[in-house]
């Protein structure tokens, strides 16, 4: 048996097959490279979405294999021997889910490497969806392979591609967003919001069900040839694509849920403590030493808190915003969020952050719509003439709009009396922890008594 799986490697269009869907999937992998950088989580979800192209292409690709011994006659040639039928056909279907599955896997681990040489992350967890994804591209294949030996038309591979594409697209279009029809494509419409969310236990087992589906009818529909194990071939199709629509749950609840093993913090060694979830552990080191500039900065303050976290969510991500500011810090506590510039693969202005508000940026109250009071705070705190806040959407293009007003707000704030700067500063940071929503005032001097 691995003898002739040995020749069918070398024979068949097994490994040409391996080598288009190894090339798109490094290709989509590389293409969101800032995306999950550093994030083994992350680098997960772009690698199942693949497979919205990579599962049609499996699926051409085994009927390639399947017209092979059609066209050239070879079938008959197995059907006069004495040998059953499974048999005949298992070698070359054996080679070519090996090489399919070898290929997906060979993305991951090129993906994975890159996470792990950092010091990343890297959690059992996030193998779940890869490997589930295997079963779904072997299982296409073979049944691509099945197809092939019934129909040996050269417009088969190109049909049986396009037909897949066209059923998830449309399915996907003309459902509504809350139907399970859009369960049907494999595309993951919603990215994940936070990097702690991994794929969910409800879609892995829909994708699951549909890759037992496509095996078992792949299998049937090649080694037998009698109508009852047809009929099971679509009966186990049926139930693959049924329980892909019926078990999976549409939108981001459906489709994320926590890791808590990325999730948990991860706190350096010393005092001030400093605590970052797991799956940011790698930039510990750059973090602590920013987020102890940041406290001590906020020392200046009384009641100053003496410990820095990570922000977290306690649920998966709303793509909101504001969900960001009401998470409520423990006592004693300064949150601020973590980001990472892609360019530079840095943690984003750590200290700045924490300084912010005078460490209230984050504190539960929600978003306060005033971002240049809390700038001139944390401007004055770092001794610096301003402060310029890296983010997701827009870089620092948004912070070097406000920075002539920080820069003036610092200068007017130093132009007071060392005393009266240390009471507004207090006046803002204590306005703020009482959920204030126009902290200016309190730093001008106008707050009301």
């Amino acid at each position: 048996m691995i003898r002739q799986v040995r020749i069918e490697l070398r024979r068949s269009n097994a490994p040409a097959v391996a080598v288009l869907l190894l090339v798109i999937g490094i290709l989509g992998v590389a293409s969101m490279y800032s995306f999950w950088q550093g994030q083994w989580l992350r680098l997960g979800y772009v690698h199942s979405s693949a497979m919205f192209l990579l599962m049609p292409l499996a699926l051409a690709g085994g009927a390639v294999l399947g017209r092979r011994d059609r066209r050239t006659r070879a079938d008959e040639l197995m059907n006069s021997t004495g040998r059953p039928r499974w048999q005949r056909t298992l070698p070359a279907m054996t080679a070519l889910g090996v090489a399919v599955a070898a290929a997906h896997l060979l993305v991951l681990a090129g993906g994975a490497a890159l996470v792990a040489t950092g010091g990343a992350y890297v959690g059992v967890r996030g193998l779940a969806g890869p490997l589930v994804d295997v079963l779904v591209l072997v299982g296409a294949a073979w049944c691509g392979t099945a197809v092939g030996r019934l129909w040996s038309s050269p417009l088969l591979p190109p049909l049986l591609a396009a037909a897949a594409l066209v059923a998830q697209e449309g399915t996907s279009m003309l459902a509504g967003a809350d139907s399970k029809v859009s369960n049907v494509s494999l595309m993951i419409n919603w990215p994940p919001d936070t990097p702690w969310e991994t794929l969910s236990d409800r879609l892995l087992l829909s994708r699951l069900a549909l890759g037992a589906g496509l095996v078992l009818a792949g299998l049937l529909l090649a080694a037998g040839g009698s109508w009852l194990t047809r009929a099971g071939a679509l009966a186990g199709l049926a139930g693959g694509v049924a329980g892909l629509v019926l078990i999976g749950v549409p939108g981001p609840a459906g489709i994320w849920q926590l890791d808590p093993g990325a999730r948990r913090y991860v706190c350096a060694d010393g005092t001030p403590q400093v605590c970052v979830t797991a799956v940011n552990a790698h930039l510990l080191p750059e973090v602590t030493t920013e987020a102890r500039r940041g406290l001590r900065a906020l020392a200046k303050l009384p009641d100053a808190p003496t410990r820095a976290v990570e922000l977290r969510l306690d649920t998966i991500g709303s793509n909101d915003s504001e969900q960001w500011h009401r998470p409520k810090p423990a006592p004693g506590t300064v949150q601020f969020l973590l980001e990472v510039d892609p360019d530079t693969g840095r943690a984003a202005d750590v200290a700045e952050r924490i300084a912010l508000g005078g460490g209230t940026m984050w504190s539960g109250c929600g978003r306060s719509g005033d971002d240049i009071a809390p700038a001139i705070v944390a401007a004055w705190l770092l001794d610096t003439e301003t402060v310029r806040l890296w983010d997701s959407w827009t870089g620092y293009r948004y912070a070097d709009e406000q920075q002539e007003e920080i820069r003036a707000g610092v200068r007017q704030l130093r132009a007071l009396p060392e005393p009266e700067q240390l009471r507004r500063v207090t006046a803002l940071r204590d306005a703020a922890a009482r959920c204030e929503p126009d902290l200016m005032p309190a730093l001008t001097g106008r707050a009301a008594p």
